[in-house]
């Protein structure tokens, strides 16, 4: 009775799919490692009457902005956000509720891990799994805003978005703009 051997290494179906697989994998690792640092958290007080609030003002109460120019930028995108829910600007004596802002920035660490992937062709006794890690410094953008009620003078809102900061100016812009409008995305709360 003559028989095979099955080394695992022919070109079966099953070792077709687990290659299909590996490479798979390898792609979601890429882009996981290539992802940045965008953490956004939302709280509400549940008992406040959102209902009532068609008017807001920025409040001078919160953190300065280093740079009075992204300063600007940050509350034209708060104010617009607000805008595309019926909400207008207005002086703060007429103003429903305020707005508290709180810029910061913290330095982080981001550590990708990367692999050269499963290499099948070398057969049993080569290759194999290629990995590696690299740790990078990288500065981390805070901004928190707070909604406060003008009647009742009660924090009833808090967003808060944590973003990785590049060197690119007009970047960064555009990811904070997009971190604003996922903050407000469901605002107010219903």
């Amino acid at each position: 009775m003559e028989g095979r051997m099955n080394t695992g290494i022919s070109g079966s179906r099953d070792n077709r799919l687990s290659s299909v697989w590996a490479i798979v994998l390898m792609l979601a690792v890429m882009a996981a490692g290539c992802a940045s640092v965008k953490e956004i958290t939302v709280d509400w007080d549940e008992e406040a009457d959102f209902s009532g609030f068609k008017t807001f003002a920025f409040s001078d109460e919160g953190m300065p902005f280093i740079n009075e120019k992204a300063g600007v930028v940050v509350r034209e995108m708060v104010a617009a956000e607000l805008g595309t829910k019926g909400i207008r600007q207005v002086e703060a004596e007429d103003a429903d509720f305020m707005v508290v802002l709180f810029p910061g920035q913290k330095a982080g660490l981001r550590v990708d891990w990367y692999s050269m992937g499963y290499m099948p062709w070398w057969g049993v006794w080569g290759g194999g799994i290629g990995v590696g890690t690299r740790a990078t410094d990288i500065k981390i953008g805070t901004m928190m805003v707070d909604i406060v009620d003008a009647r009742l003078k009660r924090m009833v809102w808090r967003g808060k978005v944590d973003i990785e900061m590049k060197e690119d100016i007009k970047g960064s812009l555009d990811r904070v703009m997009g971190a604003i409008e996922d903050m407000f995305r469901k605002f107010p709360p219903r």
